[in-house]
């Protein structure tokens, strides 16, 4: 029996899932009741489009009709803290030393402020999702760490760990007082992946335009692990960079860019929680990225080192000058920026 009725367009049994969805959006978000029932309609609309072809989802504009229901819930986010810390008060103090731990981050809490007090001169710092703002941001976040002589590495890549325009982020190379360096991975748009329009798994099975596989924050809030990293970045706007890290982080964006034609050939189901689980490991996924020519602006020799860090990395007398870099803090072009 065809999908479609005698005027070629959705059945009644389609039209009625979609607005069923509309329906349970515009219930009051007071509603303890509303998320549960969201979800259960989007489930429902889910698995129902996926019984059509490819082809009967292109042609009668079923797909156009989910993608304008998703965007709906494009400004609501995902249970999670996905806030970000920002006082447009903020008291710029930077340590005059980086012995500890401690010091290094007090050093990140300036530099994402200030990323951050750039992004709110254009946006609601404390609402928007900051979709489309990673390029300029990690660029940003580049220039004001040139500003105090700290190194970078820009990290521009797609869902397959190509140089490419899906996500842009920074690592950060804190020169410590002991000769080492520690790491950061900072991400101050991380909370466009975190709003509910594209966050169900079932999207998956759904293969045209727009509609092709979940969203980074879907993936992040599956383990209780996942969304202690995920909040760090979200809220504080950065995250030290350990294997574990590296793994979780880019394995979201991984995940993010396999749709139904990945699992059905690969013989795994995307609603099972191990099979969704990329196998690389933090070095697999940094030796993609530096071969992909991925790290903008970085020699093509980096050593997996460069953005994991390690202990036993030296620093050179130069870098050990820019441990003592209070003074060199150049703060006459914050407002031009």
């Amino acid at each position: 029996m065809s999908l479609f009725n005698k005027h070629k367009t959705m059945d009644n049994k389609g039209i009625e899932l979609i607005e069923n969805v509309k329906k349970a959006i515009k219930l009051d978000k007071s509603n303890p009741s509303r998320n549960s029932k969201i979800e259960e309609t989007m489930n429902a609309m889910y698995d129902y489009f996926a019984t059509y072809s490819e082809e009967e989802l292109g042609k009668h504009n079923i797909q156009l009709e989910i993608y304008n229901v998703e965007k709906l819930l494009e400004n609501e986010f995902l249970s999670i803290n996905t806030e970000p810390i920002y006082d447009e008060n903020y008291k710029v103090v930077l340590p005059k030393k980086i012995k500890t731990k401690e010091d290094a981050e007090k050093l990140l809490d300036c530099i994402v402020y200030y990323a951050r007090r750039n992004l709110s001169k254009s946006f609601d710092i404390k609402n928007a999702s900051l979709a489309k703002q990673c390029i300029c941001t990690s660029y940003n976040v580049e220039e004001i760490c040139s500003d105090i002589e700290i190194e970078t590495i820009h990290i521009g890549v797609n869902q397959r760990l190509e140089n490419g325009m899906y996500h842009h982020f920074t690592i950060v190379k804190v020169p410590m007082e002991n000769k080492t360096y520690k790491n950061y991975l900072v991400d101050c748009t991380y909370r466009q992946f975190f709003t509910k329009n594209n966050s169900n798994p079932r999207r998956i099975g759904i293969m045209i335009g727009p509609i092709r596989g979940a969203s980074i924050g879907s993936y992040m809030i599956k383990t209780e692990r996942r969304k202690e990293i995920a909040e760090c970045i979200l809220t504080k706007g950065y995250i030290e960079v350990t294997p574990e890290v590296i793994k979780e982080y880019l394995d979201a964006i991984v995940y993010s860019g396999r749709d139904k034609d990945y699992y059905e050939e690969h013989g795994l189901d995307y609603m099972n929680p191990e099979d969704i689980i990329p196998k690389y490991t933090a070095e697999d996924y940094i030796n993609l990225i530096i071969k992909n020519k991925a790290a903008i602006g970085t020699s093509m020799d980096i050593a997996v080192d460069e953005i994991m860090g390690s202990n036993n990395v030296l620093l050179s007398e130069e870098d050990i000058r820019k441990v003592n870099f209070v003074h060199l803090f150049k703060t006459k072009n914050r407002e031009e920026k």
